[in-house]
């Protein structure tokens, strides 16, 4: 297995709980690496052998609160690079240049039928939690093996096991030379009603003439027969060389999507995994803060050189000692004067605080991705850069899957670049114009015609969002002006 899946794997599954929320956080199987236990506690457990159900780590870990600020965060993200619609091209003059199996993946195309909104949607979560996303451009048809289509089949980042690029590739679509996939699933068997696991992996390949193929390993024994399996050089009935009305493919068309990049050899590392360990600091504070207020809120009686008379001491009452010996009976109360507590709700507030920095919801004036008009003036400032750069790298991705359809359908690749085109909207990044400078734009392009009249109009509609018609529209207003000015002079 790859090392570097294995170390973002940890990554993976440690945001994916604080995401999850205090359920997998506190209860899960990684619960006792989000809050350790102190080396009291442990002796405790291990050493004099308590209950776990009754010792004092159990008790903590109950009273403390796991606080989910990293779901927001994540959410807030991902609605604002939703809030535009992306512009998609499927030719240079008329969409009805690509095939209509290509133009049906805007429409639907995946096992959602949601199309390219959708996709969108699930690709920059993916992005912003885990910073990878695979995208695999597959043929579908009818039962009769009839009417192909294009389906676009998705892959988390955790099913992406491994693979391997070519430093000079041979197609102009690619350097992937192989990928592994883990399709591992559960089936539902009849006979005795129970769901068994099966592991089920996929192999995507070129072989040693540079063909696509995919070959499928299921079973107990899968590991061993993909280790011992033949990349150049595939046999087996497991083997099969997908083809679009009998065309097949000299390169795989498989996606990796990371946070900036493209590629099966890129990593990047979870976008806002500071905001999920921000979170996890503030549960473990927090379990000792509770766990503080607890002790400091029961102070304990002490009674020295006293006898022992009855079981039955309540707080709020008064107790009555008989002296033993020749010490006099001392009674008092232990108590701790609570400055601890005040340092730990002030490390609780510290680390609320530094979320200022990285919680795109201050970025957005706290009104949230759903707002609209002024609430949502995004400020050109830390965080909204990095989104943009992470939005536009799922739309190369996604575009990528339209080009590979685009070249699977039969036109050629000058034939793809110029027709395929996907483009995010990221205005969301804030791009403020004042009217003076708006005004002062148009009268300098009023002599000397550097912009085209739509091109001019756009930096109107940019400076009064949701106010001016489309250009279209305002064109027509203006001959509809024109055509009333003229019957006025006719009048008169």
């Amino acid at each position: 297995m790859n090392g570097e899946y294995e170390r973002h794997k940890t990554l993976w599954d440690y945001v994916s709980d604080c995401y999850e929320g205090s359920e997998r956080v506190k209860y899960g199987p990684n619960a006792l690496d989000y809050l350790p236990m102190s080396s009291l506690e442990r002796d405790e457990l291990y050493l004099r052998g308590a209950p776990f159900e009754e010792s004092r780590y159990s008790f903590r870990r109950r009273i403390a609160s796991y606080e989910n600020f990293f779901r927001p965060v994540v959410d807030d993200v991902v609605g604002l690079m939703q809030r535009n619609p992306a512009t998609v091209r499927f030719g240079v003059t008329s969409d009805e240049e690509s095939a209509r199996e290509v133009r049906d993946l805007r429409d639907w195309g995946n096992r959602f039928n949601d199309g390219l909104p959708g996709l969108k949607a699930r690709l920059n979560f993916a992005q912003i939690l885990f910073g990878r996303y695979g995208m695999l451009l597959d043929v579908v048809a009818n039962e009769n093996g009839l009417d192909p289509k294009f389906c676009i089949v998705e892959y988390p980042a955790q099913k992406i096991l491994d693979g391997m690029v070519e430093e000079t590739p041979i197609s102009q679509f690619g350097a992937l030379r192989w990928a592994l996939l883990d399709e591992s699933t559960r089936r539902f068997n009849a006979a005795s009603k129970e769901w068994i696991a099966v592991r089920r992996l996929r192999l995507l390949a070129l072989d040693a003439r540079e063909r696509y193929y995919a070959a499928v390993f299921e079973g107990a024994d899968a590991d061993a027969r993909w280790r011992a399996f033949d990349i150049e050089r595939p046999s087996g009935e497991n083997v099969v060389y997908p083809s679009f009305k009998g065309r097949t493919l000299d390169f795989i068309p498989f996606t990796v999507c990371n946070a900036s990049d493209l590629g099966i050899d890129r990593w990047s590392t979870p976008p806002y995994l500071d905001v999920a360990r921000l979170a996890v600091e503030n549960y473990v504070v927090d379990s000792w803060y509770k766990m503080g207020l607890y002790q400091h809120a029961t102070p304990t009686l002490a009674v020295c050189n006293a006898a022992r008379e009855s079981n039955d001491v309540r707080l709020g009452g008064v107790v009555w000692p008989r002296g033993s010996g020749s010490n006099p009976v001392s009674v008092s109360i232990l108590e701790t004067n609570g400055a601890g507590l005040a340092e730990l709700r002030k490390a609780k507030t510290e680390l609320k605080e530094t979320l200022r920095y990285t919680s795109v919801r201050d970025l957005i004036d706290g009104a949230g991705a759903n707002s609209s008009g002024d609430a949502l003036r995004v400020r050109t400032t830390s965080g909204t850069v990095a989104v943009a750069t992470i939005d536009r790298t799922g739309a190369r991705a996604i575009e990528e899957q339209l080009c590979f359809a685009s070249r699977w359908s039969g036109a050629s690749v000058d034939e793809t670049c110029r027709r395929i085109s996907y483009r995010p909207d990221v205005s969301y990044v804030g791009a403020e114009f004042e009217m003076s400078a708006v005004v002062d734009l148009l009268k300098t392009n009023g002599e000397t015609r550097t912009l085209s009249n739509r091109n001019a109009y756009a930096f109107l509609e940019k400076a009064a969002p949701g106010v001016l018609p489309s250009f279209e529209d305002n064109e027509e207003q203006k001959k509809e002006d024109e055509r009333y000015g003229q019957v006025e002079i006719e009048r008169e």
